[in-house]
């Protein structure tokens, strides 16, 4: 009945050890028992799994020196046991290891056994999914396919796994995606830990971040980031002061980068900065972009996948561009460009929920478009046919004035012959249709 604990023991080895705050000690004492009740069973292959999730919970905690021995002792029981997915597994936190504690020797040996078993016994997954022997971010393992690649250890086949995972063109990678989230607040992410506000070190490394993410299509001169961000400072202190933000800015999204290792995100060419094109960086406003696009095509021929798209669109959408930088001027083009995004995407949303008989859902979202902006007399006019469609007139003919006042107080105009129209129409008879909206 004792050998039944070991299992449970391994997990719990995983579940402590695995944490983005590890748990060392319980994870220790969880595999010292499973490797003592596994050898007196003699099951060298639980004794095998265990050790391996101990090598991987020391080199998940930055500790690479400690996990060689439980590692190699478990890709010792797992060659005995002719498991060669333990093998690779085994190896595949080695070669981590090895390159965490630039033992480049150790390394390629390793990593070009873990790449001919990978290739042999077809274990790419181990690099595109999470697996229970695998780390729990795939994204960890991006560093070692890059130095295999780049140092010629079965380079074809490692830069086969890269494009696999989509990163064809990376050049440097810290072993984890930036997620960012732009709209409504400004908050980032190294992998799964979020990047805490005294982490920047300053407000200035922050808002360098910003607007280098705002401009990420084209390299900015240095001259060009201090005027933005210094201005009233001399060109000598605007210059001291730019690079203390730079570099607490790369400190805080590269925290464990070694002094000779290329920058992951940010790079320089002379004295112009850039986000990295090919950088491993989700950002919500691409998603934004990519959502609304797709929703906005043409829906004659599936109107639910456009539903689908510009609903997603509207969750991503959490809040205007940056309020943290809300009077400056380089945020301010991007802000209106990806509000009239939202607005036609929710517009467009609230049209196609009409369609369907989705009225409440309808009004929801035009509430939501008039939170935004008070003068969208689209959103009026699909409110008024929402409610026509529910058999009320009268709160139809409600939002009508609703507009009047609006229009009046926030632009001193009158509402379009459009809106005056479908009045008209509600007033005189109730009948109303989407195509004259």
């Amino acid at each position: 009945m004792r050998r039944t604990r070991v299992e449970a023991l391994w997990g719990l080895t995983r579940a402590y050890g695995f944490l983005s705050r590890a748990d060392l000690a319980s994870a220790e004492r969880a595999a010292a028992e499973g490797v003592e009740i596994g050898q007196a069973a003699g099951d060298a292959w639980v004794v095998g799994l265990v050790e391996l999730t101990l090598g991987g919970s020391y080199v998940l905690a930055g500790q690479p020196a400690r996990a060689v021995e439980p590692l190699s002792r478990a890709l010792h029981l797992f060659r005995e046991c002719g498991d060669s997915f333990g093998r690779a597994a085994s190896r595949l936190w080695l070669s981590l290891g090895y390159l965490d504690l630039a033992q480049t020797e150790h390394f390629i040996s390793c990593v070009d056994d873990l790449l001919a078993l990978c290739e042999m016994h077809h274990y790419e997954f181990l690099f595109t999914a999470p697996t229970l022997l695998g780390p729990p971010d795939t994204r960890r393992l991006a560093p070692i396919l890059i130095e295999a690649r780049d140092r010629r250890v079965r380079s074809a086949y490692a830069a086969r796994l890269l494009a696999a995972i989509g990163l064809p063109e990376i050049k440097a990678h810290p072993g984890y995606r930036l997620r960012i989230q732009m709209l409504g607040a400004f908050r980032v992410w190294r992998g799964a830990v979020e990047i805490e506000p005294r982490e920047w070190q300053r407000d200035k490394a922050r808002q360098l971040f910003q607007l280098l993410l705002t401009q990420r299509g084209r390299w900015l001169q240095r001259e060009e980031i201090v005027e933005r961000l210094w201005p009233a400072l001399s060109p000598e202190a605007a210059a001291r002061d730019f690079k203390v933000a730079l570099n607490a800015l790369n400190r805080a999204i590269e925290p464990r980068r070694s002094a000779d290792a290329p920058f992951a995100f940010i790079v320089r060419e002379g004295a112009a900065y850039r986000i990295r094109p090919e950088a491993d960086v989700w950002l919500d406003v691409d998603a934004f972009g990519r959502e609304c696009e797709a929703g906005l095509r043409p829906v004659d021929s599936n109107p639910a996948e456009a539903m689908g798209h510009l609903q997603a669109a509207l969750r991503l959408y959490e809040g205007d561009y940056l309020p943290d930088a809300l009077y400056e001027d380089w945020a301010s083009e991007e802000r209106e460009r990806l509000l009239s995004m939202y607005l036609h995407a929710a517009d467009k949303l609230a049209g196609l929920l009409i369609e369907r008989g989705q009225f409440d859902d309808s009004l929801q979202v035009c509430q939501a478009i008039l939170a935004r902006d008070s003068c969208w007399e689209q959103a009026y006019r699909l409110m008024m046919m929402a409610y026509v469609r529910q058999g009320n007139r009268a709160q139809a003919l409600r939002v009508y004035q609703r507009c009047v006042g609006a229009l009046h107080d926030e632009l001193g105009v009158e509402p379009s012959p459009a809106t005056r129209a479908l009045h008209d129409r509600i007033a005189q008879s109730g009948e109303v249709s989407l195509s004259g909206l």
